[in-house]
């Protein structure tokens, strides 16, 4: 019974909240943004298949999204529907949107750089890097391995709790650090003992930007930046924890009553950024297929770390997950066997925004999907995978 009142509270704050936040008129400029690349998808002969399907799916429910898909034929990147509705302001393939938990992936990426480093191991207890009041009053923190860390097996329960979540609406902006988020699972009983079996928990990845700026002795932006982002030169990935929203991401919308009413989602949004490595980065979908792309070719970790990345382990059945043939799991990334073959990447979604990321290791195919709007029963995403899949492949 109190649990139930807890999440009605929670309902309708996140109601007050929608109700009363307004709209924000931006320039046109605002959202001004370029490739650096020769972008030769105009004359990719699938163009028109593919932005038909973006465009039948955007009439379906869509505010507006970017897609991006590397065939045979070579990249075609294109996009559709709104990147501001009340500023008026179109899509464009360029557009910078927050990826949420594909952030895990460049999280985990920066551990492996310091494995290469021989500054880390997945065997390191994190209690080796962790502050003694977090080993002390986060349960399994004292035993769990950064492996464990790695691939969800730590039994680490999520910081995103009722009193979180109540939290984050109260305020518009609470302006959380990893260290205050690691605070909402103090002395709360593990789900399961260490490496008994998988949860996923955003929990373990704040965890391991903690561990990243103790072992580099860096800030974790920094972290990003040096190990991740300037290596691959990928010009519009962002994070920042003191501004965790750059200028020209486009703007997200949530249809709370799956009505067809949108609202600007940032209030509900913002204060999932900044935290620390479980989902806070900013970036386009070129930039994001090439982070992919080159980490399974070997371009950022060595031959050694990208097999222990890739030590695949069978998920338990309840978080298999059809539609993307999802059944298994590695080390900071998700594998996907698809029709069409293995895929590998990861998926986001955060108040707001739903991103997609594959890379198909064995045909060298990439798949890209941003949409900037969550609604509760829209399948449009799902279709564009299965529609895109179809004609990327034959």
């Amino acid at each position: 019974m109190k649990a139930n009142k807890q999440i009605t509270l929670i309902l309708f704050s996140i109601l007050s909240l929608l109700a009363c936040q307004k709209n924000k008129v931006l320039p046109i400029d605002n959202y001004a943004c370029n490739f650096i690349f020769n972008d030769s998808s105009a004359v990719h002969p699938k163009a028109s298949i593919y932005q038909q399907i973006l465009d039948d799916n955007i009439r379906e429910g869509l505010v507006g999204a970017v897609l991006l898909v590397k065939d045979k034929n070579g990249m075609w990147i294109g996009s559709g529907g709104k990147a501001d509705i009340a500023s008026n302001v179109d899509m464009k393939p360029c557009n910078t949107f927050l990826i949420a938990s594909i952030s895990k992936v460049f999280t985990a990426a920066a551990i492996f750089r310091y494995v290469d480093k021989g500054v880390l191991s997945l065997d390191d207890p994190i209690s080796k890097w962790l502050p003694s009041e977090i080993v002390e009053r986060v349960d399994n923190a004292a035993e769990a391995k950064i492996g464990h860390l790695l691939s969800h097996r730590s039994g680490i329960v999520d910081y995103y709790t009722d009193r979180f979540e109540l939290d984050r609406v109260n305020k518009v902006n609470n302006h959380f650090t990893k260290e205050q988020a690691v605070t909402y699972i103090y002395d709360k009983k593990a789900h399961f003992p260490v490496g008994e079996t998988y949860r996923y928990c955003n929990s373990n990845f704040v965890l391991l930007s903690i561990i990243l700026e103790k072992a580099s002795g860096q800030p974790f932006e920094s972290v990003y930046t040096n190990e991740v982002f300037s290596p691959l030169g990928l010009y519009s990935a962002y994070y920042s924890e003191s501004k965790p929203i750059p200028d020209g991401c486009v703007k997200g919308y949530y249809d709370l009553y799956n009505s067809g009413e949108l609202t600007e989602s940032q209030n509900l949004y913002q204060d999932e950024l900044g935290i620390g490595g479980d989902g806070c980065i900013a970036i386009n979908a070129y930039d994001l297929a090439l982070f992919f792309e080159q980490l399974m070719k070997g371009a950022l970790i060595s031959p050694a770390s990208l097999n222990e990345m890739t030590d695949w382990f069978d998920l338990p059945e309840d978080w298999h997950w059809e539609t993307y043939g999802q059944t298994e799991n590695g080390y900071g990334i998700e594998k996907f066997n698809t029709q069409n073959g293995v895929a590998v990447g990861h998926t986001g979604g955060i108040d707001g925004f739903n991103s997609y990321a594959f890379y198909y290791p064995e045909t060298d195919m990439s798949y890209v999907l941003l949409v900037n709007n969550t609604r509760a029963f829209n399948t449009s995403k799902d279709q564009i995978f299965k529609s895109v899949s179809a004609v990327m492949f034959e």
